[in-house]
């Protein structure tokens, strides 16, 4: 008499993620703009109370107040006061009480990024101060907000034009970061010379240019477009819409169909408001000059030659 067949193993759950691997998923997800995960429930004590200030300073407005703090009492709770008591330092105490701060937890470092962006880009920040605030990022906190203040830094470093301030900045035992530093010396290389030769397909029209940036004109503004109204260029302002996938060889003669349908599109928003612009359909082509985050802004002399580059975090956010 054969036995009765034995009944399956019950199914395996995932194992309940570890304080250090629920942070690391709520960064990646503020990182790719994705909706923030709850705090999983088995996580307890001070790992709940880590999880809940990376979950303020990820969601909170940072033109306004900084988050409150999660932790009641001993050094968490120090760290994040300290914080807290930024937006009240006077500005000639701002640089030292930066260099100061205390930044153990990713939530200290997320906040402190995100409320100093925005300072940034209203003016508030001094170049001494700004420094001061980069320099606090790169030296402690997750990777993701140092890979953050590196790429602003070298932004503003090559709007400047502060080769000192890029020779500083340049990591080491990090490859990631590393890279980035290296993708920033080409555009140094290219500050001061002629402008490099892209192919650029028209819009309207969606036929392929050999160009120099310098044959478009002497203000370059490369930007993706964005939902809503279009930007208005100032005269002498040429507009090139890198394409959203970027999928292109840089130098091939053709535009396959998904790519052709995105230039068509482009081209349907662009007639309806009297704009013509290009569109760089080849990411790699890109990459290769290290024109790697938008906008991007670049400005031509008088005989085509590259008078300053602004990019990412150092570039205006309209044309």
């Amino acid at each position: 008499m054969p036995l009765p067949p034995q009944a399956p193993p019950p199914a395996l759950s995932a194992p309940a993620p570890t304080g250090a691997e629920a942070l690391e998923a709520l960064l990646e997800a503020f990182d790719w703009g994705r909706p923030l995960p709850p705090a999983p429930k088995k996580l307890k004590g001070l790992a709940a109370l880590r999880y809940q200030w990376l979950r303020r300073a990820a969601a909170f407005d940072p033109a306004g107040d900084l988050p409150a703090s999660p932790f009641l009492t001993g050094r968490e709770r120090r760290e994040v006061e300290a914080l807290r008591r930024l937006p009240g330092v006077p500005h000639q105490g701002l640089e030292q009480a930066l260099k100061a701060l205390p930044l153990q937890e990713a939530g200290s470092a997320l906040a402190l990024w995100r409320w100093g962006r925005v300072r940034v880009r209203l003016g508030a920040f001094d170049a001494p101060v700004r420094r001061a605030w980069e320099d606090r990022l790169l030296r402690d906190g997750p990777p993701l907000t140092r890979g953050y203040a590196l790429r602003h830094a070298l932004c503003w470093a090559l709007a400047e034009q502060d080769e000192a301030r890029f020779a500083e900045l340049r990591p080491a035992g990090d490859p990631s970061l590393e890279a980035v530093h290296q993708s920033f010396q080409g555009l140094f290389g290219l500050l001061g010379g002629p402008s490099p030769s892209l192919r650029l397909w028209t819009l309207p029209g969606l036929s392929y240019q050999d160009l120099e940036l310098g044959q478009l004109g002497a203000r370059i503004w490369i930007c993706p477009m964005e939902e809503g109204p279009l930007p208005a260029l100032p005269p002498g302002t040429a507009w090139i819409i890198p394409s959203a996938s970027g999928a292109l060889e840089a130098r091939d003669a053709s535009l396959p169909e998904p790519l052709r349908a995105e230039g068509q599109e482009l081209t349907r928003r662009l007639q309806a408001s009297g704009i013509t612009a290009h569109f760089a359909a080849s990411r790699p082509a890109f990459e290769r000059i290290g024109l790697l985050w938008f906008p991007i802004l670049i400005e031509l002399d008088g005989q085509g030659r590259i008078r300053s580059i602004r990019m990412g975090d150092a570039a205006p956010e309209r044309p």
